[in-house]
């Protein structure tokens, strides 16, 4: 007999987002993808299907994916961020399902797993749930953004139809990707398409960009329980309410700081300034502020705010809202010297291990990034070397956060740096956790000893 050879669901992610980046970087850089009609650049096409797939938007190439690259091309960065956006697994899972192929209790197991579904026995109707919720967002997002590209003079039927359709599926996938240019909805960068916009349909196309972000943001589960509309408020699920009330704070949290930091010292810089970039900053990637002129203060609270990133289970990365709960909950609670419970539900010592686990491994790959791209950028004369470490360790946090904003040296790094920032972005689209089981099952193995050790406490602080 032969014998089948096993791949856990994490190792399968892993693969699937591999392969898919693979494909994607060898097909763009085609001829038949270039807006120039020759070979293009492999590292430059690998960081753009990387940045697609982990749905980023950090992008190397000089006139955008919408100067260097055509329909094919786009339609491709596309496909990518919206598989990298839902997952090859979901889409798989899907697809066995919608041809109504019995799912049997291994392929459940291995999708629950690969998914993180909190049921084994409905991971096919929540992974149709996923699916349908997305395509619904997506088209009212397509339907919402329809009137500001039909009323630009220059824009025919079918471009606008393209550009709307990109917007929608790149907004609410948290990829920050556009086909306008190299200055994404900066006004007053030389962008003749957004400079040309009435100043309604300006502000009107970032408002429903915003509103993309957010949703992307939530969680695919928190969305389904709110929109079933099954339950009132108070009888959410102890998730949905910690990852609703991180969202609310974290909004608030970076509009007001941002708006102080940066409105005082720049009179551009007004509340809908702060809060586009208190949503940006939660892994979407558009801008309408240039990065670079943000101050040292501004830079530092975006940083966190990506560092933090979404909701679990969402198109977002970053250690993710409830992680950074869960950790600042049992700080306060063993300040207080009580035991860690919100919502009337008590945490287990798991989740906060879990949390630290993927805080501190997050911390590690960024310092890690950061000094790797800064010896790689130490003789490179195209950046400025008096912002030189401040601009690499924003660009960095960006990637990690698979947000996709940048103070523009992407780029002119170095090939060697571009690489390092794909390694990020992919490990920040993985999460830490689902790297980390991909190589061990430690993390799910139930160790049953018959044995323990005397408890000692150590001097700690």
């Amino acid at each position: 007999m032969e014998k089948k050879i096993h791949i856990s669901p994490y190792l399968s992610v892993l693969l699937s987002f591999f392969i898919i980046i693979m494909v994607g970087s060898f097909l763009l850089v085609c001829p038949f993808c270039q807006a120039s009609g020759n070979w293009g650049s492999y590292i430059d096409t690998l960081l753009v299907a990387t940045s697609a797939t982990c749905v980023t938007g950090l992008c190397s190439l000089e006139n955008g994916i919408g100067g260097d690259l055509n329909f094919a091309g786009q339609l491709i960065v596309l496909i990518m961020i919206q598989i990298g956006g839902l997952g090859f697994i979901t889409l798989l899972g899907f697809i066995m399902s919608f041809l109504k192929r019995k799912i049997d209790y291994k392929e459940r197991y291995f999708f629950s797993q690969a998914v993180n579904a909190d049921s084994i026995a409905h991971v096919s109707s929540f992974i149709r749930k996923v699916i349908l919720v997305s395509l619904i967002i997506e088209l009212i997002g397509f339907l919402l953004g329809l009137p500001v590209y039909l009323t630009m003079p220059n824009m025919r039927v079918d471009e606008a139809i393209w550009a709307s359709i990109f917007t929608s599926i790149s907004s609410f996938n948290n990829a920050g990707f556009d086909i306008f240019g190299a200055t994404s909805l900066i006004r007053g960068a030389g962008n003749t398409f957004i400079d040309s916009m009435p100043t309604w349909a300006y502000y009107y196309l970032c408002s429903y960009i915003m509103l993309l972000i957010i949703l992307g943001g939530l969680s695919f589960p928190v969305i389904i329980e709110i929109f079933s509309f099954k339950k009132k408020p108070k009888q959410y699920r102890s998730f949905t309410k910690v990852v609703l009330l991180m969202t609310l704070c974290l909004l608030v949290f970076g509009f007001l700081l941002l708006w102080l930091t940066e409105g005082i010292n720049n009179p551009n810089f007004g509340p809908f300034e702060a809060l586009f970039q208190s949503v940006t900053c939660r892994t979407a990637g558009y801008v309408i502020t240039p990065q670079g002129e943000l101050s040292t203060a501004g830079k530092a609270i975006s940083c966190l705010l990506m560092f933090i990133g979404g909701s679990p289970l969402s198109t977002a990365g970053g250690i993710k809202t409830v992680t950074f709960f869960v950790i600042v909950l049992g700080i306060c609670k063993y300040l207080a010297g009580k035991k860690v419970t919100a919502f009337n539900r008590k945490y287990s010592q798991t989740t906060i291990l879990k949390a630290m686990a993927v805080t501190f491994i997050a911390i590690f790959v960024v310092v890690i990034g950061f000094v790797l791209i800064s010896l790689f950028e130490k003789s490179n004369t195209r950046i400025d070397g008096q912002t030189r470490g401040e601009f690499i360790i924003y660009e960095v946090f960006s990637a990690f956060g698979t947000v996709g904003v940048t103070a523009g040296i992407t780029p002119y790094l170095t090939i060697g740096s571009k690489l390092i920032l794909c390694l990020i972005m992919f490990i920040g689209r993985l999460g830490p956790i689902t790297l980390f089981q991909v190589f061990t099952n430690a993390l799910t193995k139930k160790h049953d000893d018959h044995f323990d050790y005397v408890e000692e406490e150590i001097s700690i602080g």
